[in-house]
């Protein structure tokens, strides 16, 4: 059997970046994962990407895969579950880089590990290991052990962020939703810090409407309105 393993997680408000090493983990402290500079970051550190199989060959897949990534990062809850083989390294690091480069928010991050062995450190919402999901579990799963990737989706319950999200992704595309995205958020980060724009989405969401969609009509439940309420003062009382 194959050991390597890496993983990205943020303890005491710190991010470390861990891999194993002669069948030992290694933890390194990073910078600031939020934001433009975490790419560079990212580039440095899974260095075996550019060894994989270029993952869009299947652009409908990949598309949907990075829409995925995207519901899963806007709920705490949920998570990404990639199973892999043992010997697909350079794939996990390949799919990690991709979706935080084409994703995920500027100032989202999603905990991830990787590899045949997977350490248990807190909060881990990206996983790639030789395992499947747990049954039950919220997030999306895709299966890359196979010769054609797959892709399961058990969202059952979709927050005000990312049914907003979703029901953007059609009209504007990916892309365009993300720029759109990025800067609502760091409209709420000068104002709240960068904790709270990525704890907040509805909040992200709801001034994204605001300037691009004044007139749509989004579903929001009572008690995600009540909740955005109070985060819409919290924001417009340090305007």
């Amino acid at each position: 059997m194959l050991v390597w393993g890496f993983c990205c997680y943020e303890d005491d408000n710190q991010a470390w970046f861990a891999y194993i090493e002669d069948n030992h983990w290694k933890k390194t402290p990073l910078g600031d994962m939020r934001g433009e500079d975490r790419v560079r970051a990212l580039e440095a550190l899974l260095p075996r990407r550019q060894e994989a199989p270029s993952l869009a060959r299947d652009a409908v897949f990949l598309e949907a895969l990075r829409d995925a990534a995207l519901l899963a990062g806007l709920d705490g809850a949920a998570c990404l579950h990639c199973k892999i083989r043992e010997d697909q390294q350079a794939l996990a690091e390949a799919v990690v880089h991709d979706l935080y480069c084409s994703a995920l928010p500027l100032l989202q991050i999603l905990p991830f590990a990787a590899g045949t062995v997977v350490p248990p450190v807190p909060g881990i919402r990206l996983l790639l290991t030789t395992d499947p999901p747990e049954e039950g579990f919220e997030g999306a799963f895709v299966d890359f052990t196979a010769g054609q990737p797959s892709l399961q989706l058990n969202f059952p319950r979709l927050n005000f962020a990312q049914r907003t999200a979703r029901g953007l992704l059609a009209p504007l595309g990916l892309g365009l939703l993300l720029s759109m995205w990025n800067a609502a958020g760091h409209t709420v980060q000068e104002r709240l810090g960068a904790g709270k724009a990525e704890e907040y989405a509805d909040l992200t969401a709801w001034l994204m409407l605001r300037r691009s969609f004044p007139g749509g009509e989004y579903p929001i439940t009572e008690a995600e309105h009540e909740q955005l309420q109070r985060r819409v003062e919290e924001y417009e009382a340090r305007g």
